[in-house]
């Protein structure tokens, strides 16, 4: 039975953290307890001592889903509009920014190409790009799965599977950033949808919102095994999105509501 787990949420304006970057939550992970996932939101650009300085723009979203139940992470509200509109352009340049209070919007109003990278605990995935202008077309990245390694309830790593499940060959490209904000060349592609894809009038398609799955791979700090990752995109490649939809949906705990909401940077547009 699909399970939407209903947090309050706090809008908390937060000043970047300067020093060590001190994770998202603590604690081992054990199977069938909470945990703590995070979703940051910036533009692709390079971390490395930028933003202990207050240099880059972020949104930082912190969830709180069931360890080992195959989770989508959803940022509601996230995508309103085509990058395309009018009052919606380039607004995460500096010298835009004056121009940009009409756009609805919230991320395309603050960042000019909208990515994401995942925390939990004391482990960070690679950046992946969520929306932006690619080979001259503004587009959406969807699909975006997050796989969490532990090792008797450590987590060891986080990578994102392989994007490509439900599209053409022609739709699927690496887009898999390093902190430097440099291409990670053999990193997992994804796909691609181009922004009026999104549209249908002025309903919004249901793929098009910021949304991450995840998964848990290896072992708890109880020795017990991790299985949600056997349900993750890449393992049903012979399957439209639709059949895919239909086999999973009882199957995934949906987390849209966030325990905790972090802006760090200049974000007073």
């Amino acid at each position: 039975m699909l399970r939407t787990l209903l947090f309050t949420l706090l809008f908390l304006c937060l000043a970047p953290v300067n020093g060590e970057w001190e994770g998202c939550g603590s604690g081992k992970v054990i199977k069938g307890e909470s945990t703590y996932i995070c979703l940051i939101v910036s533009d692709i650009e390079d971390w490395n001592g930028s933003a202990e300085n207050g240099d880059v723009v972020y949104y930082r979203y912190l969830f709180s889903p069931t360890v080992d139940d195959f989770t989508k992470l959803e940022v509601q509200d996230s995508w309103v509009t085509s990058a395309n509109n009018a009052d919606c352009q380039d607004c995460g340049l500096e010298a835009n920014k004056a121009n940009c209070h009409s756009c609805k919007d919230t991320l395309l109003r603050n960042f000019t190409s909208p990515a994401v990278h995942v925390q939990s605990i004391q482990s960070i995935s690679y950046i992946r790009r969520y929306r932006g202008e690619h080979s001259g077309v503004h587009r959406t990245f969807p699909y975006m799965t997050a796989i969490i390694e532990v090792d008797m309830g450590i987590i060891s790593g986080i990578t994102w599977d392989e994007g490509c499940t439900f599209c053409n060959d022609d739709q699927c490209t690496p887009n898999t950033y390093d902190f430097n904000g440099a291409l990670y060349e053999s990193g997992p592609k994804a796909c691609y949808m181009d922004d009026t894809d999104c549209m249908n009038g002025d309903l919004v398609s249901d793929v098009c919102p910021l949304q991450v799955y995840a998964v848990w791979s290896g072992t708890d700090a109880n020795g017990d095994y991790l299985k949600s990752s056997e349900l993750r995109f890449s393992e049903f490649k012979s399957m439209s999105l639709t059949n895919w939809a239909d086999k999973i949906k009882d199957k995934y705990e949906e987390v849209k509501d966030y325990t905790e909401y972090e802006e760090g940077g200049d974000t007073s547009v």
